[in-house]
């Protein structure tokens, strides 16, 4: 049985942690701008923004995605809020 390389197994933790932080950033940039949202609209689409960034987090963490979609929901206010007062 072929066993991971030291290298192979360095790059997918960096891959890994490269995912990650694109995702959280998508998050904290969604929560800044919707702090910042003029109207409606804006909120409902930094919303969006934060909610694809969360499901696709979920998602890569495992859960499967109607699953991912029911958690995103029930979580998206309290992961907005939660977010901005660290902000």
């Amino acid at each position: 049985m072929n066993e991971p390389s030291s290298q192979s197994i360095v790059e997918q933790l960096l891959a890994d942690l490269r995912q990650e932080q694109q995702l959280v950033n998508s998050i904290i940039r969604g929560c800044i701008e919707h702090r910042w949202a003029l109207g409606e609209e804006e909120t409902e689409l930094t919303e969006a923004m934060i909610y694809n960034a969360f499901e696709a987090y979920a998602v890569a963490r495992g859960m499967p995605l109607s699953e991912a979609e029911r958690f995103c929901e029930q979580y998206l206010d309290e992961l907005i809020e939660r977010v901005q007062a660290i902000l």
